[in-house]
């Protein structure tokens, strides 16, 4: 208590109008209890731009089978380096076949959400 009072008469002199800190020890409050995580998912990814390149390698030198668009979903198989190795859970805006598999840069991907 002795603390709060010296620190709102210090505050009082010199005229500051700057919120004053609470000590730690006065400030106390339990904790509220966390929500589990929620389980995180590689099949809940997407595509991040439109017309990324789905390849047959994982890399630039590798054959362009189609292309990808925002929105597009897609399940993260493997990982190689800045490259991903995807599948399409569903039929691309681009007209590639739900099931679709190839190498994307990782860049153009939204990760799966993995949060409460």
């Amino acid at each position: 208590m002795r603390r709060i009072s010296l620190a709102l008469t210090t505050a009082a002199l010199i005229g500051s109008t700057a919120a004053l800190a609470v000590p730690a020890q006065a400030a106390t409050a339990p904790a509220a209890p966390r929500a589990a995580a929620k389980a995180c998912h590689e099949d809940n990814a997407m595509i991040y731009t439109n017309g990324t390149r789905l390849r047959t390698k994982a890399s630039t030198s590798g054959a362009v089978e189609g292309q990808l668009y925002f929105g597009d979903p897609i399940r993260i198989l493997k990982k190689s380096g800045s490259w991903d190795y995807v599948q399409l859970k569903a039929r691309s805006k681009g007209g590639l076949s739900k099931g679709a598999r190839g190498w994307v840069a990782h860049k153009n991907i939204i990760p799966p959400f993995c949060g409460f």
